[in-house]
């Protein structure tokens, strides 16, 4: 049996963010630790509204280049498709892996993952154009011509990977944060964000919140998502980018029509789509991304500034709309491999903030050079599946007990000498979002 508490960890624990690192890890505590005070922080009540964690649905897949990866994925998949309380919220109905076949770093993935497929029973092929459009559609329907796509065409080739799933994201956050109530250890501190962490003589004492009330804890986690760099300099370990989401309105007789589908993506386009769910369809762009700059004191020095990207959200900026590249990129893809959506306006749209990694590599690590505090971001749009299992090895990482290859996986120095195969995004640069944004009237 593996040694546990290398590490001591500490009678009161402060943890900002309450996203799935976050309550994942503060259930962990209350189970391994119960006399041991949870203080959970956020500037909302969870389900966070524009947290990462909180949206209408997620991937549960294990469809990873990468065999660690994989290995907790099938581990977490079999942990949420056997609680009671979140199996109203899980769909089992696969996942399609489309590729256009052209040689580009997206095909090579595509190739490989294929490979691992053919060698799973609970997969199947398609083979061409037609085939890729009819697991949507039906064995009836044909995609659009050639001619209607400018000659060229984007969904060729797909694999799915049958015991995928999605989930109702907001709904299962929702389980966790019940959870986390119910243990008289854990409190919430919800309505103010955290201002700074407090630090004395290199060693974190706690926190202040932005409405001046300081809270006192002998170890912080960080668990803030795309907030966290503003809390601790991440300098180019995590970046946090935003991608655009939007979703459609669908008929009774559409949903009825795809119901079944599997959630389709597109890895040569980075366009996802769900299947409809409470009579909308979720489509998403994994694009180069968009950042907001903005100027802070440094973490580390508050007679320094540090420049980094901020989310800026539609619970601050209501009326943002995605930018017009966005929009004319999804509506492109959509009228090969859903026509009927094209056209359509879109009921809401918003650009979801990644805490995002070179290699998609999480960030699980002690501070380097402050003591007391614990990093547990990075979750580079893949980590929301490994919500039954993420806080268990956050904790692991602050005893000191994680395994080695995940310490080295999700250490400070890893190296981006990877690409982000695990959770591919398009090649090109992030653009500046308040140059490109549009406002709803």
């Amino acid at each position: 049996m593996q040694q546990r508490a290398a590490n001591t960890v500490p009678d009161k624990v402060i943890i900002i963010g309450a996203g799935i690192f976050g309550l994942s890890t503060a259930l962990a505590l209350a189970e391994r630790y119960p006399s041991t005070q949870v203080i959970v922080v956020d500037r909302l009540t969870p389900p966070v509204p524009d947290g990462t964690s909180v949206d209408t649905t997620r991937c549960i897949r294990s469809d990873y280049a990468d065999p660690i990866y994989r290995r907790l994925a099938e581990l977490a998949q079999d942990k949420i498709m056997n609680d009671a309380d979140l199996q109203p919220y899980v769909f089992q109905q696969g996942m399609t892996f489309v590729c256009d076949g052209r040689p580009s770093r997206f095909t090579d993935v595509w190739q490989r993952q294929a490979e691992r497929a053919r060698m799973n029973p609970n997969s199947a092929e398609s083979t061409s154009r037609e085939e890729v459009f009819q697991r949507i559609h039906g064995k009836d329907r044909l995609p659009p011509e050639l001619s209607a796509l400018e000659g060229k065409a984007d969904w060729c080739q797909a694999y799915t990977n049958l015991s995928a799933a999605f989930i109702d994201a907001k709904e299962s956050v929702q389980v966790y944060y019940n959870r986390c109530q119910a243990r008289p250890s854990i409190n919430f501190r919800c309505g103010s964000a955290v201002m700074q962490i407090d630090v004395i003589n290199q060693a974190a004492t706690g926190v202040t919140l932005e409405n001046g009330e300081k809270l006192e804890a002998g170890l912080v986690v960080v668990a803030a998502g795309a907030w966290s760099n503003k809390l601790v300099s991440l300098g180019t370990r995590v970046h946090p980018i935003g991608h655009e989401v939007v979703w459609f309105k669908v008929t009774p007789e559409e949903e009825e029509r795809w119901k079944h589908m599997s959630i389709t993506t597109n890895m040569s386009t980075g366009l996802n789509i769900f299947p409809p769910y409470h009579g909308e369809v979720k489509v998403l762009r994994r694009s180069p991304g968009y950042i907001n700059s903005i100027s802070v004191p440094h973490p580390d020095d508050q007679s320094k500034v540090l420049h980094i990207s901020h989310p800026r959200t539609a619970v601050d900026s209501p009326t943002d709309v995605i930018p017009a590249d966005a929009e004319l990129s999804i509506r492109q893809n959509l009228r090969e491999i859903m026509p009927p959506l094209a056209d359509r306006p879109f009921d809401r749209s918003k650009i979801c903030w990644i805490s995002t990694t070179p290699t998609s590599d999480f960030l699980v690590a002690p501070h380097r050079s402050i003591a007391g505090i614990h990093l547990a971001t990075g979750g580079s749009a893949h980590a929301w599946k490994f919500l039954p299992i993420i806080g268990d090895l956050i904790v692991d990482s602050v005893e000191g007990t994680l395994a080695p290859d995940l310490v080295d996986k999700w250490s400070f120095t890893r190296q981006a000498d990877a690409r982000d195969e695990n959770a591919p995004r398009m090649d090109g640069e992030p653009q500046e979002l308040s140059n490109v944004v549009r406002h709803r009237l």
